[in-house]
């Protein structure tokens, strides 16, 4: 199930050790509902996860700590081109805090004091906007995204971080929760999880509705599609541990910026933690919104 590693004081890939292995598996199952560690799991959660509240604009954030993983998807799970989603290693080598939900149309409003004009951005055969302060903020051009995260970090100040949008790898990451399968939970469940093509109603709904995952995040599939900062290309090659990628960051340059999460129009094979896409970093797309990252400065 995992093949999420936390790295060690050294910075050396050590291995897990056994009890850790134990530990991060039976935290997983107290999420999922299906065992008691100890006789306050809670509180393990609460001490392995801790969850920041006190961001700006009632920004809440999670933290994940660095690791390594297995960043991808094997042709057979998605049934797409496979050098568009290569299993390689990764290692993000330091720790960071993710916000818990989708940026929402009143916290953009709070920074930026108006909207960006969406007018022509919706085709009317994919639903209609819902222009309520509680849900995403979607129709977004990847340089609108820029122009909030410049605005923040300049009225945050001296509050000893900086905010800016996750590297795919780390939103990968960080939705993945330690898991390796298409979607952290029993597909089934997906309902419970994200609004995507069967249960949306072609709209966006408030964020923080359905289940988070194990990092405490919220509405990772589905709601509205997540901008992140990377340029889209392939994958490199890293079949082996060994061989990871530190702290990829995508390539030098390209036409399109990478999407992760898919929205609420998606279909079920579109919402897997692996899958990606891509815009024009110009363009308003009609799904696309973003969630944050901060890091100590």
């Amino acid at each position: 199930m995992f093949t999420s590693l936390r790295l060690g004081n050294s910075g050396r890939c050590k291995g897990i050790a056994m009890i850790d292995k134990l530990k991060k598996l039976c935290l997983v199952l107290v999420w999922l509902g299906l065992v008691s560690c100890g006789e306050n799991p809670t509180s393990s959660l609460s001490e392995e996860f801790p969850i920041l509240r006190s961001g700006p604009y009632g920004m809440d954030f999670s933290f994940i700590p660095n690791g390594f993983f297995k960043m991808g998807a094997p042709k057979e799970e998605g049934k797409v081109n496979v050098s568009y989603e290569t299993p390689h290693w990764v290692r993000l080598t330091k720790d960071y805090w993710v916000q818990t939900k989708e940026v929402t149309r009143g916290q953009w409003y709070e920074v930026m004091k108006s909207y960006p004009d969406d007018s022509k951005c919706f085709p009317p055969s994919y639903g209609s906007i819902i222009r309520l302060s509680d849900h995403p903020i979607v129709c977004l051009e990847w340089d609108d995204v820029m122009k909030f995260i410049e605005t923040l970090n300049t009225q945050a100040g001296n509050d000893g971080y900086t905010y800016r949008l996750p590297t795919e790898a780390e939103w990968e990451y960080a939705t993945r929760a330690y898991t390796e399968t298409p979607y952290f939970f029993a597909k089934e469940l997906l309902p419970d999880y994200a609004w995507y093509y069967e249960n949306s109603g072609n709209q966006t709904h408030p964020v923080g509705q359905l289940k988070p995952n194990l990092f405490g995040l919220y509405d990772v599939y589905g709601n509205a599609l997540e901008w992140v900062s990377d340029w889209y290309g392939y994958y490199p090659k890293a079949d082996h541990l060994s061989e990871a990628v530190e702290d990829p960051k995508g390539a030098s340059g390209g036409d399109y910026r990478v999407q992760r999460g898919c929205g609420w129009s998606c279909t079920d094979r579109l919402l897997r933690s692996a899958y990606r896409m891509m815009g024009e970093p110009d363009y308003q797309d009609f799904s696309a919104g973003f969630r944050i990252v901060r890091v100590s400065q």
